[in-house]
């Protein structure tokens, strides 16, 4: 079998050596590996000009993580995708070990790799599940919260992978309709593999695939490449708009005017309240943001309404396969 791994870089020179590195010594898989750089200022191009076997594809960084993916994905050619942040490095049978997972008959459609710190010191994502919590400020429902790291046994199925490294079938990717591109960073897992759950795609863990990542290193410089935006708080404004947009997208309506109101509303008040004026103000972008989204998302609820009829968002993180066992 064969993967196309898309790696999306800003700025990685320091971990570049090692990952292609690392990617170029995968045991039993037959790899064509895709780097979306994404307007680099330091010595990836430098690098990667040293490594000819090696497809570069230029995408501009405002645009996130998964438009740089699909970016990738539209210059690829293999049946398995591993997307990837450029901060990481692979065991070296990583990519043939998830690959073994995929199995299309039984609609398991991606594999997620469990990941250690860059040292592989600590344990840092592996099984993921939803706690029931009385309100989750960083949920994807403001009922549960996510733990990352459940000791779940191989080959169980996860409500979704960390988007910073997953495997994933094209006919799948193709067939849940694509990453959205409007996500920078954050709550674009949940976002897609909402809607695969909504079409019976499942996700599996597969905890003897691991990759050590240094976790915050691919967005550490103080500005975004075009030196408009600090990267905290643009990350922060497009978490915050993620949280919202995901309600309004799948939710039963009700509930998405409700909750998703709601997500917004809570952190807003928190803030204020808390006389935390510089972050109110990032709120208010984020409210804004959401509402200029909104024709956006009525056309895709539209489209998408028969699945949230008989799926309705909110029951994704309800499921009981992906509720943390009560004590």
């Amino acid at each position: 079998m064969a993967v196309s791994v898309i790696i999306s870089n800003m700025n990685g020179a320091a971990f570049l050596p090692r990952l292609l590195e690392t990617l170029k010594a995968q045991r039993g898989v037959t790899l064509e590996i895709i780097v979306v750089d994404r307007h680099s200022k330091d010595e990836s191009a430098a690098i990667l000009a040293k490594h000819p076997d090696v497809k570069v594809v230029s995408h501009p960084p405002e645009t996130g993580l998964v438009s740089g993916y699909h970016c990738g994905y539209l210059a690829s050619t293999c049946e398995h995708l591993f997307m990837m942040n450029e901060d990481m490095w692979l065991d070296p049978d990583c990519l043939r070990l998830l690959e073994e997972r995929i199995d299309l008959g039984k609609r398991i459609a991606a594999a997620d790799p469990w990941q250690w710190s860059y040292d592989g010191k600590r344990w840092i994502h592996g099984g993921t599940r939803f706690r029931k919590v009385k309100w989750a400020i960083n949920g994807g429902h403001p009922s549960f919260d996510n733990e990352f790291t459940v000791d779940l046994p191989a080959g169980s199925r996860v409500p979704y992978p960390c988007a910073g490294a997953l495997l994933i079938h094209r006919k799948a990717y193709e067939d849940i309709g694509f990453w959205d591109t409007s996500f920078f960073l954050d709550n674009e897992d949940t976002d897609f593999f909402l809607r695969a759950w909504q079409k019976n795609w499942h996700t599996v863990m597969v905890p003897e695939a691991k990759v050590y990542h240094a976790v915050g290193m691919s967005n550490t410089g103080p500005k975004m490449a075009s030196g408009q935006k600090r990267a905290g708080k643009r990350r922060y404004i497009s978490n915050r708009i993620g949280k919202t947009v995901v309600a309004w997208k799948y939710f039963s309506p009700p509930k998405a005017v409700l909750l998703g109101s709601a997500i917004w509303f809570v952190t807003f008040a928190n803030n204020l309240v808390k006389l935390r004026f510089r972050t109110v103000g990032w709120d208010m972008k984020v409210l804004l943001e959401c509402l200029r989204r909104l024709p956006a998302i009525r056309t895709f609820r539209k489209a998408n309404a028969a699945a949230n009829r008989e799926h309705p968002g909110e029951k994704f993180f309800a499921e009981p396969e992906f509720r943390m066992q009560e004590k």
